[in-house]
């Protein structure tokens, strides 16, 4: 299908870039960094591949392998548990498709398990293992690979166990729920497993990261019972700790390959920075737009779900014609929709999305040119992983980095060659996560009872999830037998892989099912008054049930947009561990706390111009979790020395929470809105001074705030460099100012703040 307003590619790349940079409407284009193109190089297996392998890779023009798949290729062979960390597009399925075929060719009998953490991801390398098998000859091609998730007919389900692929691939959820738990159904498949398939496995942090950790280990235990000791295969985006990441989610050694020898095109990277008074909205709206109608398939990538329906909504108002060829895209969509979209980018039939990290994941959507970041998606790794999207087969791309108003964005803005030189952050999580822990030990109980040989859990850390179970009854110890079991008969039902919480229903007043939210979020998102976007039009929360995970909405079309007003407070359960901070004497204390956060209300605000219009205080019930934190105090007399020079004690404590909270995310894979942080002036009641807390925020922590007390240093260096950097005097949206502030960003005096880091640092 042919749009007369969209240009036939009549550009090239280059000319895009000579054209922005000479435009009067772009004055604030900061940076123009040219990533040269790479050429391939190529490896050697030690040992040939069989016959029909080899014919096949010849067949699909793959008979030369690039390095690092040769590398990891030549570990797995040898029973290594391999992860690779190569870019995106560089040839990863390969690495586990051809050991795997392998295994089948010489045993029709062996197995593979594929985890995915997202459905789209499964069809998507459903279609390459049928694709990449067809023309093999000694392997069932009926057989050879199927899906087994949440989208699988029953009828198809039974006939999968009755006679299970050699390639089963699933996700995180049905694993749990309709594998593990079901696991003597499976009696054939396991007694083959032969391999194990992570891909994506940055994605496996934080909370996912923490459920899917316990996930594995109680696969490795079911395995075992079939007399199993499957390899595992893991693929992961850059990150600063594969092997480190790779070990903690499995328990086991692995060696990492990290040198990529795939080719990669000419790489543009432009930052633009919009003078003071322009929206980056409005900006990236309208490259967006031109960008689709001069003939470049074009991804945006926001950082919220608001923002990726406001622009949507504005491309469709500005210019109605592009919406028969463009759409929003983002986690909270039907999973129907979801897979339409997809469908639509890979045909061609879309020629831009506009989406959150969503589509960050290596889902085969196509040959993409252009790509859009509205604003630092908050990491370095994230950052390369969303610019891989475009400028596949070798192509040369472009990627334009917009600056919103935050304290990263600025920052990178101003030193533009720092972006490029630094390295990529640590993905984390914890395996001894308290409520984790205590919901999938009954699990793994219900499937194989654990006994005093137990292998695969570390018994130092289950044994508080284990007392805990115990007096609530949930687990029981067997004194002859010297074995545990659960009282549950199935207690995986009650277990969200997902979160620490359950999911939301969220319902238009026509009765039709919009999408879900985690629980987590719905006070802050979703609490009565609250607008709701979806696929570009907007709805306003009408009720929230918390009884009955339901939310209620009423399609408007309203001038504004809302923000919740809330607070925080914090109290000390216990301290982990403490340690000195340079040579000002400071203490910086790590362990757990109880932390309550409250929603009082929400302020509406202009759509256009993101001023207050109104302020509307509610009644909600806070939310109470314990989670991990650092908490350090200020001395007095440094606080007495600031107010001395007139500048602001209070402001200059909460200037400083917010800055350490915009700054740990150069040294974790996090986003702000993973943190939270509370500042006591004139004094913390646990403490009986003035203190700051920065907490992980979710149930149980996740490793988050434990990676700041680690690199403590250079996260206070980094926090210091924010403020100083940036040529506000007092405070702004370019350092200390946030956007998600429940007091409104009131006060703030990051002449304080800066005078207590220096003191802290020994300057």
């Amino acid at each position: 299908m042919s749009f007369p307003y969209i240009d036939a590619m009549k550009k090239d790349i280059s000319t895009l870039i000579k054209e922005l940079k000479t435009r009067k409407d772009l004055r604030q284009l900061v940076h123009h960094e040219e990533l040269r193109a790479i050429a391939p190089v190529y490896g050697a297996l030690k040992k040939p591949l069989p016959d029909a392998l080899q014919q096949n890779l010849a067949a699909i023009d793959r008979e030369k392998l690039y390095s690092h798949q040769t590398d990891a290729i030549n570990l797995i062979r040898e029973g290594r548990n391999v992860v690779v960390m190569t870019p995106t597009a560089s040839g990863k399925s390969l690495i586990y498709n051809i050991p795997v075929v392998e295994a089948v060719l010489n045993d029709p009998e062996a197995h593979a398990l594929y985890i995915f953490p997202l459905k789209s991801l499964t069809q998507d390398q459903l279609k390459g293992i049928n694709e990449f098998t067809k023309s093999i000859e000694g392997i069932d091609h009926k057989n050879i690979a199927a899906i087994y998730d949440g989208d699988t007919t029953d009828y198809k389900r039974k006939k999968i166990r009755e006679k299970p692929p050699n390639i089963l691939l699933t996700n995180p959820d049905m694993l749990h729920l309709g594998i593990c738990a079901f696991h003597q159904n499976w009696a054939e498949f396991f007694k083959g497993l032969k391999y194990i398939v992570l891909d994506e496995l940055h994605t496996y942090r934080g909370v996912l990261g923490s459920h899917v950790a316990q996930l594995i280990r109680r696969l490795r235990r079911i395995a075992a019972v079939y007399d199993a000791d499957p390899q595992f295969i893991t693929c992961s985006a850059t990150i600063a700790n594969p092997i480190e990441l790779a070990e903690r989610l499995t328990g086991l050694p692995f060696q990492a390959i990290t040198e990529s020898g795939a080719p990669q095109g000419k790489r543009n990277f432009i930052f633009i920075d919009p003078e003071e008074g322009q929206s980056p909205y409005s900006v990236a709206t309208k490259l967006f737009c031109e960008s689709v109608e001069q003939g470049f398939k074009t991804i945006a990538f926001t950082k919220s779900r608001k923002i990726t329906e406001l622009i949507y909504r504005w491309v469709s108002q500005g210019r109605p014609e592009l919406t028969q060829v463009v759409s929003s895209y983002r986690s909270g969509f039907l999973p129907e929709e979801r897979r339409e979209i997809e469908a639509r980018l890979f045909s061609g039939e879309l020629h831009g999305v506009i989406t959150t990290s969503a589509l960050e994941l290596g889902v085969d959507i196509g040959g993409l040119d252009v790509c859009i970041l509205i604003g630092y998606p908050g990491t370095i790794s994230s950052t390369w992983q969303r610019a891989g999207r475009v400028g596949r087969k070798g192509r040369e791309s472009l990627i334009i980095m917009i600056a919103i108003e935050d304290a990263l964005d600025k920052y990178f803005m101003r030193h533009p060659t720092d972006f490029f030189r630094r390295n990529v952050e640590a993905a984390t999580l914890d395996t001894a996560n308290l409520p984790i822990l205590e919901a999938h030990l009954p699990c793994a109980f219900s499937e194989v009872p654990m006994e005093s040989t137990e292998e695969v859990f570390d018994r130092e850390d289950i044994e508080p999830a284990l007392k805990t179970l115990t007096r609530d009854k949930r687990v029981l110890y067997l004194p002859v037998k010297k074995t545990w079991i659960t009282r549950s008969r199935r207690p995986h039902n009650g277990v969200s892989i997902r979160g620490t919480g359950s999911a939301f229903r969220i319902i238009a007043d026509d009765k039709t099912l919009l999408g879900e939210a985690d629980s987590t979020r719905v006070l802050r998102e979703l609490h009565p008054g609250a607008i709701y976007l979806h696929r570009g039009s907007q709805y306003k929360v009408t009720g929230l049930h918390l009884g009955d995970k339901e939310v209620f909405c009423q399609e408007v079309d309203l001038n504004y947009y809302t923000t919740p007003l809330s607070d925080e407070d914090t109290e000390i359960l216990s301290i982990d561990s403490e340690k000195s901070v340079g040579s000002g004497g400071l203490v910086i204390s790590r362990g757990t706390l109880r932390t309550t956060e409250t929603v009082l209300g929400y302020m509406k605000k202009d759509i256009n111009t993101r001023k207050v219009i109104d302020e509307i205080y509610l009644d909600l019930p806070p939310h109470v979790f314990t989670t991990k934190g650092v908490w350090m105090t200020v001395g007095e007399d440094i606080l007495l020395e600031a107010k001395e020079l007139g500048y602001d004690g209070a402001g200059g404590m909460h200037a400083l929470e917010h800055a350490q909270i915009a700054a740990l995310p150069l040294f974790a894979i996090c986003d702000r809105n993973d943190l939270g942080g509370v500042s006591y002036f004139p004094i913390n009641p646990d403490l009986e001074q003035p203190a700051i807390f920065i907490y992980d925020g979710v149930e149980g922590g996740i490793g988050l705030t434990g990676r700041g007390f680690d690199m403590v240093e250079h996260w206070f260096e980094a926090t210091l460099e924010l403020m100083e950097d940036c040529p506000c005097v007092v405070s702004c949206p370019s350092c200390t100012q946030d956007p998600h502030c429940g007091n409104n960003n009131e006060p703030l005096d990051k002449r304080t703040a800066i005078m207590v880091l220096k003191r802290w640092l020994g300057r």
